[in-house]
């Protein structure tokens, strides 16, 4: 579970962290994970925890859903390569039987 962390006042109190990214939820209900942390950002409340558990998993799916897709499309174009050869193959030999 979350916990809460006080927000650092100043740059003297800057939160040294190994890596970091923002969960923002846009005006049309898109979630998006940001690494920008100079972009200004408003909001209209502070997150729930409920929000926190939601957006996270939404961007989780999103990152496994273009996984996805890139796997297939790399398949694909394995798939597409291979009948590309075979066609040349078939033309080859249509060639040599006349």
């Amino acid at each position: 579970m979350p916990t809460e962390t006080p927000t650092p006042e100043g740059p003297a109190s800057t939160l040294q962290a190994k890596t970091a990214f923002l969960v923002v939820q846009h005006k049309n209900g898109e979630w998006e994970a940001m690494t920008d942390f100079l972009k200004p950002v408003t909001t209209e409340h502070t997150a729930t925890v409920l929000e926190m558990k939601f957006g996270a998993s939404e961007v989780v799916s999103d990152i496994e859903a273009s996984k996805q897709a890139a796997i297939t499309a790399h398949q694909l174009m394995a798939v597409t390569a291979q009948m590309q050869q075979a066609a040349q193959h078939q033309s080859l030999a249509d060639q040599l039987k006349l």
